[in-house]
C-alpha cells in the first residue's frame, strides 16, 4: 500500500499522499479523496459533448482497489462526489448503489460540495452537509479563511490544484497537493476532470503526482 506514497505528519497523524490522488489515514483506517464528480462523462453527452466513455468505471475500480490494498474501513469524499444530480434509478445511481454495497463493510461518507446541490443520496451512501470533524481534522469540500493555528487542520477539495512544469517542446499540468500551515488541498481525484494552477508561498509545499510516485517540490524560499 505505502508503494509510491509520500508520508507526511499533521498535528501528530501520519498521512499517505497516494499517487492515485488519495490520502490513506492509517490510525482511521480511512482514505480521502476529493472531488470524484461521478456522472460528468453521462451529463456532457446528455447535452451533445464529446466526453471519454469509461471514466467513472475506472475511477471506481481505483477506489475499491484503494480501500482493499489498505484495509479501510471508511472512504471520506471532500466534496463533489456528483457532477450533478442523478435519478436513483439511471443507470449511473444504480451502478453508484451497487458499488457502494459492493465495498461493505467499508462505509462511504461524502461532505456535499457544490456540485451535489440538489442530489438525492443513495441508500447505501452517509451523506453530510457542511462540515465533518475526524479530530485533529476538519473535513470540508471548499476552505475557506481561517487562522493558522485553528484547532483543528482542514482537509478539501474543490479548487483541482495543479502546477505547471514546463519541458522543452510543451507546458505539462500535474495534479498537485497543496499543503498549507492551515490545511491540505488534496486533486481531483476523478480522471476526467480540470485543475486550477496554484504556486506554494513561503511556508508551503507541493507534492506533484506521477504516475507512480508523488514527489516533494522543493519549498520556495524567502523573498531577496
Amino acid at each position: 500500500m505505502n508503494e509510491g506514497t509520500t508520508s507526511i505528519i499533521v498535528r501528530g497523524e501520519q498521512l499517505l499522499l497516494h499517487p492515485h490522488r488519495a490520502v490513506p489515514w492509517p490510525r482511521r483506517k480511512a482514505v480521502i479523496v476529493a472531488d470524484t464528480h461521478f456522472g460528468k462523462s453521462s451529463f456532457f453527452g446528455r447535452h451533445g459533448i464529446a466526453v471519454p466513455a469509461g471514466s467513472d468505471v475506472e475511477d471506481r475500480a481505483r477506489l475499491s482497489r484503494l480501500l482493499r490494498g489498505s484495509q479501510a474501513e471508511f472512504l471520506f469524499v471532500l466534496g463533489d462526489f456528483l457532477h450533478a444530480p442523478i435519478a436513483l434509478n439511471s443507470r449511473d445511481g444504480l451502478e453508484l448503489e451497487s458499488w457502494a454495497r459492493d465495498l461493505a463493510p467499508a462505509q462511504v461518507i461524502v461532505i456535499a460540495g457544490n456540485h451535489d446541490r440538489g442530489a438525492k443520496p443513495l441508500s447505501s451512501i452517509l451523506w453530510r452537509q457542511g462540515e465533518l470533524l475526524e479530530p485533529p481534522f476538519r473535513l470540508i469540500h471548499e476552505a475557506g479563511p481561517r487562522e493558522e493555528q485553528d484547532e483543528h487542520f482542514t482537509l478539501s477539495g474543490h479548487i483541482h490544484p495543479v502546477m505547471k512544469l514546463r519541458s522543452s517542446k510543451r507546458a505539462l499540468r500535474v495534479p498537485v497537493f497543496w499543503h498549507r500551515p492551515s490545511g491540505l488541498a488534496l486533486p481531483s481525484f476523478g480522471a476526467f476532470t480540470g485543475g486550477y494552477p496554484v504556486r506554494a508561498a513561503l511556508g508551503e509545499r507541493l507534492y506533484a503526482v506521477g504516475p507512480d510516485s508523488v514527489t516533494p517540490m522543493p519549498s520556495p524560499g524567502p523573498a531577496a
